[in-house]
């Protein structure tokens, strides 16, 4: 019979071409990389044994008989071996990093011993094929044998991929798929056409795809500095998860790049990224370090380090200058790590981003240089963001966000003349959340600028329908945040909100914290003369916590300032705190203001901010926030909920 060997020809060209461009670049020491290089050897030998043993069966003579049934015999083990090993890589896609144990290995590798039998008896049997004495190659029975255990091979990979398709993405199901239809198609074409050497092309195409869609190194290398990137540590860290492995992590991430980029280049910053990322290589075994975004380095491990030793190596590492390789120039870099000890509290990719992200914010906003060890409390903490974020969005869409009120008493008067409007969350499914737990949320999110005019707004309605001035209210007091501060047409915004209830512009006060004033320090100057314009006043709020600047008091028109009640608590058991008190507030009252202090919440404290001039007082002993059914019983009677 005369062979056509022309597609055995392209397939070997094809796989030739994959085995060198795969073996140019580095890969990850795994067992699917090394069981798919060896496939792609026996691949190729498959081939050119299969070309060898046409040529064999169509021009060798009965002289040379020996060396005709050799090369059939070599042929029919190596082209037998390509499904083993292929199922053996659908194996190693799914248990990446588990040794086969006695029971795959059977099932796996006894068929093909079986195979490898047959095979070897077929001189004596004729069992697989067979020379006649006019040197004609024949097909023996046994052929149906190694046809039986080619498909039993392709269905056990194709069982293997179904039961772990939430595992495997995309390529690998299709890859599998490939194969298999491949396989089947193209040896039943030649089981029927045996002149058409067509099954090597399959395989060929099967390995050039698998190579394409999962081996592809640059799929999983960051090119800039040479190190893995963020697909490859989705991808480690969900198989992980997926098999319930426990694993740890230690996350880099280098601050002070942002200067070196916009100083030096971004060429320049990359390579300050490549020495970090060569100096963490050295902590890696197999040099398993990953980039996960532009600034974040992050180091994989199966067996937990010793992370004291290994995070101070690290930060001691970066007490040090960097230096460009082309340049005379050292810089400075900080690092801010975080070790996630166990892995049996996470439960997808996305837990573990979070754990991370957390984890470095809460390293940055201690000093720099510093570790923190993450926990499952750093994942709650998360968790709850999400849960709030999520009520903070309901209550917008559905308006419910409900508004407290807390009257604020007069000395002079001796009654209630102001009140300040506090905005509640309460969810159907977390209960009442804090406002100094859902506030920063909103302000990040960007989420306070509706909250801010849905609170202005409830205001509003409340004064129309009520007429708290009837009973003595003069002013409420609503808070402005940072964020509201920085939007160039709040103003108007606001304003219209005011006007559209008709609402006298002085019954209306806003409330901003010094951190306000410092950081919208240009348009706080224009909100503030526009708002004054129309007669409505500005309050200073928190005056007294951390780091209090009177240039702010002196630059501002404020009507009033707030004194924070960390100050007012901190005179009854510290002699200095009160003398510092007394000074803030003649100081203020000097200024041409007036003095409110919060956290008034005993009769004590009332004498004594009677006694050094406060103007008003706010606090517990007065009244604590109150809903609008309870807030009017206590300001048309002035009820005091302490005793004068």
């Amino acid at each position: 019979m005369q062979w056509i060997i022309h597609y055995d020809i392209v397939a070997f060209a094809m796989i030739v071409v994959v085995l060198v461009v795969y073996l140019t670049y580095n890969h990850l020491n795994t067992l699917s990389n090394r069981v798919y290089k060896w496939l792609l050897v026996v691949s190729l030998l498959s081939v050119f044994t299969d070309v060898a043993s046409a040529y064999a069966s169509s021009y060798l003579t009965l002289d040379f008989i020996v060396l005709n049934y050799v090369i059939n015999i070599l042929h029919f083990l190596v082209q037998n071996f390509v499904p083993c090993l292929y199922c053996l890589f659908a194996y190693s896609m799914v248990y990446e990093n588990i040794n086969i144990g006695s029971k795959w290995f059977a099932v796996i590798f006894l068929p093909y011993i079986f195979n490898v039998v047959l095979i070897l008896s077929t001189p004596i049997s004729g069992a697989c094929f067979e020379i006649d004495s006019a040197g004609v190659y024949h097909r023996g029975i046994g052929q149906i044998f190694t046809y039986l255990i080619a498909i039993y091979y392709i269905v056990l990979s194709c069982i293997i991929v179904l039961k772990n398709m939430k595992l495997l993405g995309l390529a690998q199901r299709l890859s599998v798929l490939l194969y298999s239809s491949d396989c089947i198609i193209l040896a039943l074409i030649q089981f029927f056409f045996p002149q058409y050497l067509l099954h090597e092309i399959g395989i060929a195409f099967a390995m050039f795809f698998i190579y394409i869609s999962m081996q592809n190194p640059l799929e999983y290398i960051d090119v800039q500095i040479g190190i893995y990137n963020r697909n490859l540590f989705k991808k480690t860290i969900e198989s992980k998860i997926f098999k319930k492995e426990d694993f740890a992590i230690v996350c880099l991430q280098v601050d002070g790049l942002s200067y070196i980029n916009e100083k030096f280049g971004l060429n320049n910053g990359n390579i300050l990224l490549k020495q970090i990322a060569t100096f963490l290589c050295k902590f890696s075994r197999n040099n398993e370090v990953y980039r996960i975004s532009n600034r974040q380095l992050a180091l994989v491990y199966m067996k937990k380090p010793d992370f004291n030793i290994l995070c101070n190596e690290i930060i001691s590492r970066f007490e040090k200058p960097f230096s460009f390789s082309n340049r005379n120039v050292n810089v400075n870099l900080w690092a801010y790590l975080c070790c996630i000890k166990s892995s049996k509290d996470i439960a997808s990719i996305n837990d573990t981003f979070d754990i991370i992200d957390y984890s470095l914010n809460e390293a940055r906003q201690s000093k720099k240089n510093s570790i923190v060890f993450a926990s499952t409390d750093i994942l709650e903490k998360r968790r709850r963001e999400q849960e709030i974020t999520q009520a903070i969005s309901s209550a917008i869409a559905n308006s419910s966000l409900d508004v407290y009120f807390q009257p604020i008493f007069s000395l002079a008067e001796n009654r209630y003349t102001k009140m300040e409007a506090l905005v509640r969350l309460i969810d159907k499914g977390i209960g009442l959340i804090p406002p100094d737990e859902f506030i920063p949320i909103a302000e990040k999110n960007g989420d306070i600028l509706a909250i801010g005019e849905i609170v202005l707004e409830k205001v509003c309605s409340f004064i129309e329908q009520y007429h708290p001035e009837d009973y003595g209210i003069k002013v409420i007091h609503i808070n402005l945040s940072v964020v509201q501060c920085m939007q160039e047409n709040i103003n108007i915004r606001l304003l219209n909100i005011i006007d559209k209830y008709r609402i006298p512009h002085g019954l209306i006060d806003f409330e901003i914290t010094e951190s306000t004033a410092d950081n919208t320090s240009e348009n706080l100057d224009r909100i503030m003369h526009d708002f004054n314009k129309k007669g409505i006043h500005f309050s200073l709020d928190d005056y007294g916590t951390g780091y209090s600047n009177q240039a702010n008091l002196m630059r501002y028109p404020y009507h009033i300032v707030k004194i924070d009640k960390s100050l007012v608590w901190a005179c009854d058991d510290n002699p200095k705190a009160l003398i510092s008190l007394k000074h803030t507030i003649a100081m203020i009252k000097d200024l041409n203001m007036k003095v409110l202090a919060e956290g008034v919440d005993n009769k004590h404290h009332v004498e004594l901010l009677k006694e050094i001039g406060c103007d008003f007082l706010q606090g517990y002993y007065f009244s604590r926030p109150l809903a609008i059914s309870e807030l009017m019983n206590v300001i048309k009677d002035n009820k005091i909920k302490g005793d004068i």
